[in-house]
């Protein structure tokens, strides 16, 4: 198997591509467009991506998005990746998509002060079961193709009281997204000595799409069966997805699956509920 290696400096200064935050990418992004096997490294040697064509099973793919799709709801806290927060009001909300987390979510201070698996993995714990197969192998591509950050976070990950992690992986979190185009945004919330990925789930045909690094003008058409692992903590975003007239019921699921930087902190569940029982009842009883 042939894989190209390129090497890419920045196409834009840090000034002009902060500029880019909450925008929304067209083609006049990027001027490389990456649709087959290739890793990608700054003019530092540091990885900035890694892409690798048809390397998921169908059927593994299919159980992933069988099993995960009851996730996908309509969401106004997604952000900067949405395009920005409305702070005119009560609450600060961003535009409506369509995105739902799968797995475990960490404390939040002031609000749900607990870690607890999502309210997907609460209303449907079986069809969370049966989208393991479908982590593990994902988690099993990280290993090979981007060795380093997979240690490094595999070992939080194992550190980790494990009610909150996905299996033995190196995730806890799935976010699941349908027909999403993303603003440009850095991930934050997630393990920042990681490598993020995405994985993407295709009904239909469709224009468009494209995962894109703007200061690097860098673009990656993801497919079914293909994977991306890429530095998520440089700026990025997506191209519109265009549906082509004539198809009816056409999407594009995205799987992006990571470890959230705070679930080390994570205590037993038995000792959760005592702390939340003190802060409730200023006492604990059993």
């Amino acid at each position: 198997m042939s894989i190209k290696l390129l090497k890419r400096g920045k196409q834009l200064t840090d000034q002009k591509a902060e500029k880019l935050k909450t925008k929304f990418l067209t083609n006049e992004n990027f001027d490389i467009l990456i649709d087959y096997d290739c890793d990608v490294i700054d003019n530092y040697g540091n990885p900035l991506l890694r892409f690798r064509k048809n390397v998921i099973p169908k059927n593994i793919l299919e159980l992933g998005y069988n099993s995960f799709k009851k996730s996908i709801v309509k969401n106004v806290g997604r952000g900067v990746a949405a395009g920005g927060y409305d702070t005119s009001g009560k609450f600060d909300i961003s535009p409506e998509v369509t995105s739902g987390n799968v797995g475990y979510m960490d404390a939040r201070p002031g609000n749900l002060d607990y870690c607890r698996l999502t309210s997907f993995g609460r209303e449907y714990f079986n069809e969370f079961q049966s989208g393991i197969p479908f982590v593990e192998y994902i988690d099993y591509l990280y290993s090979k193709l981007c060795p380093k950050h997979y240690l490094k976070q595999k070992t939080i990950a194992d550190s980790t009281n494990r009610n909150f992690v996905i299996s033995n992986t190196s995730f806890t979190t799935v976010t699941v997204n349908q027909n999403f185009q993303t603003a440009v945004h850095k991930d934050a919330g997630d393990y920042k000595d990681g490598f993020g990925n995405l994985i993407v789930y295709n009904n239909g045909s469709y224009d468009g799409g494209f995962f894109v690094l703007p200061q690097y003008k860098i673009a990656v058409d993801v497919q079914s069966t293909d994977a991306l692992f890429v530095d998520v903590h440089q700026w990025h975003g997506n191209t519109e997805m265009k549906l082509r007239k004539g198809f009816d019921d056409i999407f594009r699921i995205s799987f992006v699956l990571y470890y959230r930087e705070n679930m080390f902190k994570c205590k037993q569940p038995s000792e959760q509920l005592k702390d939340i029982k003190i802060k409730r009842n200023g006492y604990f009883r059993l």
